[in-house]
């Protein structure tokens, strides 16, 4: 028995400093796959000790000294403390591997280990308790707060800040005519299924989503939403994926959207995405104005359209939905029903043919850019009381279009970059209620719409629309044929544009151009040195396009060989030095293999040259997103000789900080200063310490990531 005691001890021992050296060095350590296993225990494993550890400390309130001197309560303090330990070393490996950040998790980390080390403490001191009972007790009651402390702070993780007072909540109604489109309709619905794992205390892949700023920024994987585009929104595409795909959102253990909420998230999108507008500022037949009059408990407006044909069955509608094929009732009581295909390699017309069960009620149908041929028309035919039909980027043809004339009750028709022609469409023009196609990306130039439109007044052929009735309000941007990279001599670069009648204007310095400032492209750039091509589309009528960068580096010295003088982070440990002479550039997405990356240590190389080579100048190619704690480094330094151990300082330069809105992009940092002969040369850049008080991560380490060093 006494062996098993010194056991014990000695595994309580090498706990604690096996803790608190992960505590301290855990982001140079990776995680092995077995260790994960015991991290994700860390849940199910951890109320057991903690009922121990309050169990153990009542020994502290037990007036009977000789009763605390027995040796069974020695050792159930022992397997207490051991067991804390244990489970809070669970606790820090599962935190390694999760993508999560904020106050939350770093309260709830620092309380489990500060338990760890009471519980350590009160076994290791426990016979010097004894003699100093009112200490002991202290002691165990600041014990004891710590423990309610970090479940605060794990609970707030796995369930969101609100989640313990919920029940005692009053949800004041807000009226119809008060309410503010985020603030008293979306908020809520994100407050309720989101914030658990993308507060502000509780950050999971770099996203938040309970302020507007957050919300707008998006997390690490792009922008949540896009206004208008409600089926291309990946906010939209991620609650539609399979509750078992790892990317569905909510994860599948947390509580589900409701269809109520989903039908409202995807109409507000629809709807442009609004925040601070008035929900009554909204057309009364807005389809989101109407589910959220209903959601605020008030009788929505009745300025809908009547239909005269019976609700299918219920039954039948949960049949036909899924995550790929959505039915929406178009207003609370209406037994109109909107269907959207989603997931183009999900697509079939089997999916589609299964719509004639409920024929009668389908008005609205969206089917853009789905793989949809011209024997696919021969069904929707089929449905009498279509109203909008969006077919945008399909395959169909000016053959097939023709048996859309039955179409008798259509009033919206949206065909853009499809293969259609005029004759095609003339066809359609004169269907009793057709009041807009929307045609732009096709064949049908102004002048041809001009002749429609003399004979058919009543339509609107446009060609600056998209789906349903929602103007386009951006350009996409313009196409740069040459992708970024190294050039090894001169280059003409061609910039295109899908869209006809668009001037597309460029800056070769990284500035954005503008429709004044920028040059006009006629003919391609000829690029012959290092240049940031930045391009925009602009047409009159429609707002500029977001810019378009590649950038261009002229071919350097390449080093014989490469030495990292300091270690990259473990997540980035397999990567080689060999990708900062490989000539590829890379993108914006870290986990593509192509990238370098630091957060606790600075960035260092060694370029070793056989020959001496005479160098005026030093570029690194860097990555800078902001969402993602990733930024340029605080000083860029060049070293250079003959010899390593004889290295004098060349240049340096203190690289301009981002600002809080500024988007994912590659960034050419470039050290210049007198030219000299160099055998090798020593290049370092200095990560951020501290992100700035802006930053969600304030006070935390910024990470650096490079790839390309080109040597002029």
């Amino acid at each position: 028995m006494l062996t098993l005691k010194k056991i014990a001890e000695g595994i309580l021992w090498g706990g604690v400093v096996f803790l608190l050296f992960i505590a301290c060095f855990q982001n140079l350590l990776q995680v092995p796959s077995w260790l994960k296993v015991a991290g994700r225990m860390h849940p199910m494993f951890l109320h057991f000790p903690i009922v121990l550890l309050l169990l153990s400390f009542l020994s502290a309130w037990i007036p009977s000294p000789e009763l605390k001197k027995l040796p069974w309560i020695r050792s159930f303090v022992l397997v207490a403390s051991l067991l804390g330990v244990i489970t809070a070393i669970m606790g820090l490996l599962l935190s390694m591997e999760e993508d999560r950040s904020g106050t939350a998790l770093q309260w709830h980390k620092w309380g489990g280990i500060s338990i760890a080390v009471v519980g350590f403490l009160f076994y290791h001191f426990h016979n010097v308790f004894h003699r100093y009972p009112g200490t002991a007790r202290i002691f165990t009651l600041f014990a004891c707060a710590l423990i309610v402390f970090a479940g605060h702070w794990g609970a707030v993780l796995t369930h969101g800040k609100d989640y313990l007072l919920a029940p005692m909540a009053t949800n004041k109604m807000v009226p119809v005519s008060e309410a503010i489109v985020f603030k008293d309709v979306v908020r809520p619905i994100l407050e309720g299924k989101c914030l658990s794992c993308h507060g502000e205390v509780n950050i999971k892949g770099g996203l938040i989503m309970d302020n507007l700023a957050g919300l707008l920024e998006g997390g690490k994987t792009g922008p949540l939403f896009k206004p208008g585009d409600a089926a291309g929104s990946l906010l939209i595409q991620r609650i539609h994926l399979p509750v078992t795909d790892k990317k569905h959102m909510p994860p599948r253990s947390k509580p589900q959207l409701t269809e109520e909420e989903t039908s409202l998230l995807y109409a507000w999108i629809k709807s442009g995405a609004l925040l601070d507008k008035k929900l009554t500022l909204l057309p009364v037949q807005d389809s989101f104005r109407i589910l959220a009059s209903f959601a605020l408990g008030a009788a929505a407006e009745t300025d809908q359209p009547v239909y005269d044909f019976p609700p299918a069955a219920k039954d039948k509608i949960a049949a036909l939905n899924n995550n790929f094929r959505v039915l929406e009732q178009l207003g609370t009581g209406s037994p109109a029903l909107a269907v959207h295909f989603y997931g183009r390699e999900q697509y079939s017309s089997k999916a589609l043919e299964e719509l004639l069960s409920i024929k009668l009620q389908v008005v609205e149908l969206t089917l853009a850019r789905m793989p949809v041929k011209d024997n696919d028309l021969n069904v929707i035919r089929q449905m009498p009381n279509l109203r909008k039909l969006n077919l945008n980027y399909t395959e169909i043809t000016s053959k097939g279009l023709g048996q859309l004339n039955v179409l008798k009750n259509l009033q919206v028709l949206a065909l853009s970059g499809t293969s259609i022609d005029q004759s095609s469409l003339e066809k359609l023009l004169a269907l009793p209620h057709l009041l807009s196609v929307y045609a732009w990306n096709t064949s049908i130039d102004s002048a041809q719409v001009t002749s429609m439109y003399s004979r058919f007044k009543r339509v609107m052929v446009e060609t600056g629309y998209v789906d349903d009735k929602e103007l386009i309000t951006v350009l996409s941007p313009p196409v740069i044929i040459v992708p970024p990279g190294i050039l090894a001599e001169p280059t003409e670069v061609e910039i295109k544009h899908p869209f006809k009648g668009v001037d597309i204007r460029y800056s070769t310095n990284g500035d954005i151009p503008d429709s004044v400032t920028g040059t006009l492209y006629k003919q391609p750039v000829y690029i012959d040195n290092n240049t940031t091509l930045t391009a925009r589309a602009f047409k009159k009528g429609w707002y500029g396009s977001n810019e378009t960068r590649a950038s261009y580096i002229k071919k350097g010295y390449p080093a014989d060989s490469i030495e990292m003088i300091t270690p990259l982070d473990p997540k980035y440990k397999n990567a080689s030095a060999s990708l900062l002479t490989d000539g590829d550039l890379g993108d914006v997405n870290v986990g593509n293999g192509q990238w370098l990356g630091y957060q606790v240590n600075d960035a260092g190389f060694l370029l070793y040259f056989k020959e001496p080579v005479m160098i005026e100048n030093v570029l690194l190619n860097m990555l800078q997103n902001t969402k993602a704690f990733i930024f340029p480094p605080t000083h860029l330094e060049v070293w250079g000789g003959r010899h390593k151990d004889s290295l004098k300082l060349l240049g340096k330069m203190l690289p301009l900080m981002p600002t809080k809105q500024e988007s994912p992009q590659l960034v050419i940092q470039k050290v210049s200063f007198n030219a000299a002969s160099v055998k090798v040369l020593k290049v370092l850049a200095r990560h951020v310490v501290k992100l700035p008080e802006w930053h969600p991560g304030k006070g935390k380490p910024g990470w650096v990531f490079v790839n390309e060093i080109v040597v002029n």
